[in-house]
């Protein structure tokens, strides 16, 4: 049986959206019929964070599809204080490609971004109930997408095993990198810092 990570990443976790993420996992694994489990897991962004800190985290590394806070890094005092999770999703999917990132926001997003807002609490409102129903519209499609894309990627790499008609060494590499890298060395080399400088520089000459 095949597991799927989802792991949600915030600097304050929404309650009701990880409620929704957790009753969602729930309620697919127990009526799915492809043999699979969704797991759910969350990770509150720390101070001490940075983009290096999170690749290099299991958790997260490890995960099949992570759901960020675009506003992560935008509270920290640092170099990094601008970073946000769609630049994340970008590095994330040149270092890990197999991994699947959504990305939240508190703002409404524009007609081309794939950013998915987050729920608003109103007063006097059932927001539970509501929430749920937000999420169900905004945010289930696209973890349904995300997990089936991966299902199809853990059988064409069953299938690569099987056949053996592919380098073995090909096929080590890709099983290696959809289970996620753990070896830190990797978030240590000054590419990824040129890779931050160039995406500072693209976003600055957009806001100007």
């Amino acid at each position: 049986m095949k597991t799927i990570n989802i792991c949600y990443i915030d600097d304050m976790i929404d309650n009701m959206l990880n409620r929704f993420i957790v009753e969602y996992c729930r309620t697919v694994t127990s009526v799915n019929t492809m043999n699979y489990i969704l797991k759910p897991t969350e990770y509150e962004f720390q101070p001490s964070d940075n983009y290096k800190t999170l690749l290099a985290n299991p958790l997260i590394n490890t995960a099949n599809i992570i759901i960020i806070d675009s506003r992560l890094f935008e509270n920290q005092k640092s170099e990094l204080s601008k970073f946000t999770g769609e630049q994340f999703k970008i590095i994330l999917k040149q270092i890990l490609p197999f991994i699947k990132t959504i990305v939240i926001s508190q703002n409404e997003p524009d007609e081309v971004s794939q950013t998915v807002p987050k729920y608003k609490s109103e007063l006097g409102k059932n927001n539970r109930q509501l929430a749920k129903e937000f999420y169900t519209e905004k945010l289930s499609p696209i973890i349904d997408k995300n997990v089936l894309s991966t299902l199809e990627e853990f059988n064409v790499l069953d299938q690569l095993e099987e056949e053996k008609e592919v380098d073995p060494i090909l096929v080590a590499t890709i099983q290696s990198t959809i289970a996620g890298i753990n070896d830190t060395a990797l978030f240590e080399k000054e590419d990824l810092d040129k890779l931050i400088e160039l995406f500072n520089e693209v976003k600055v000459s957009y806001e100007d």
